[in-house]
C-alpha cells in the first residue's frame, strides 16, 4: 500500500508539473481514469504542440482523426511489439513524465501518437484515438445530447489545448481536442 501511496504521489506531482501546476487538471484526470492529454513536446525549452498538430503543417482538420494514444500495462513489450510490426520508432516524452511519443517518418519524423501505463491496475490496453474539433464545450453537449459518455469533462491544458475524453453510446471511447495554437 505504500509503494502504490507513493507511486500515486510521484504521478500527480509529474503530471502536475507537465501541465503547469494545475492541479484541478490533474484531479479531473485521475478521476475519470484517463490520463490522456499529452499533445505537446518539449522544443525550445518548453512544452509546445506537436508538429503533427500545428496549424503550420497540413495536418488534420476539424472532424479528423489527429493522435492516437496507447494505454497499455507494459510500455516496453509495447514499443518492441509496434516498432517490430510498424517500424515506428518511439522516444520519451521528457523528464519527469512517464509518457512515450510515437514517431514515423524518415528524414523528419513526426509524433504520431503516445504510449502509457495504464493509471489503473487490472484496466484492460486500449487505444484511444483524439479528433480534432472547432469546440470542445460544443462537441461535449453534442454527444451527450446523442446519448454519449463523459468520460472526462472539458479541461484546459496549459500549452496544449482544451480536451475532453467521450464515448459513443456503444462504449467505444475517443478524445477530442481544440489545439492551443
Amino acid at each position: 500500500m505504500c509503494r502504490e501511496k507513493e507511486r500515486e504521489e510521484k504521478v500527480n506531482a509529474s503530471l502536475s508539473d507537465f501541465y503547469g501546476g494545475a492541479k484541478d487538471v490533474t484531479k479531473s484526470l485521475q478521476k475519470s481514469g484517463c490520463l490522456t492529454t499529452e499533445f505537446c513536446e518539449p522544443r525550445e525549452g518548453k512544452y509546445q504542440p506537436l508538429q503533427s498538430m500545428s496549424k503550420n503543417n497540413q495536418g488534420p482538420k476539424p472532424g479528423h482523426f489527429c493522435w492516437n494514444e496507447l494505454v497499455t500495462s507494459s510500455v516496453p513489450a509495447a514499443k518492441k511489439f509496434y516498432s517490430s510490426l510498424l517500424g515506428w520508432k518511439t522516444k520519451a516524452f521528457g523528464k519527469g513524465v512517464d509518457y512515450t511519443i510515437i514517431l514515423k517518418g524518415k528524414d523528419k519524423p513526426q509524433g504520431i501518437g503516445g504510449m502509457m501505463k495504464c493509471p489503473k491496475p487490472g484496466q484492460s490496453a486500449q487505444w484511444i484515438p483524439y479528433i480534432l474539433v472547432d469546440d470542445v464545450d460544443a462537441t461535449v453537449k453534442k454527444a451527450a445530447k446523442l446519448r454519449g459518455k463523459v468520460c472526462m469533462p472539458p479541461v484546459d491544458v496549459p500549452t496544449v489545448g482544451r480536451i475532453a475524453v467521450l464515448s459513443d453510446p456503444h462504449g467505444a471511447t475517443f478524445g477530442i481536442i481544440k489545439p492551443a495554437m
